[in-house]
């Protein structure tokens, strides 16, 4: 599937400008950064349900507890 996106003008020129600097296409370093942030979207997801899972399993800490941890280790 390819998709056509528009970019602001001062996105494209700093992707031209990345471009010539790098030696890559602006198509390949478009690609890149899509597939990047995909990843740490995925990541992040991830892992706020792996949070939440533990919540539910009770895991979990109360706020105080939480803040006297940190306080301890500041």
């Amino acid at each position: 599937m390819n998709q056509v996106i528009t970019l602001p003008q001062s996105m494209l020129e700093r992707l031209d400008k990345v471009a010539q600097g790098s030696h890559m296409k602006p198509e390949a370093i478009v690609k890149q950064a899509v597939a990047d942030r995909l990843d740490y979207e995925e990541w992040l997801l991830d892992q706020v349900d792996a949070g939440l899972a533990e919540i539910k399993a009770g895991k979990g800490i109360p706020h105080d507890e939480f803040m006297k941890r940190v306080s301890a280790q500041i």
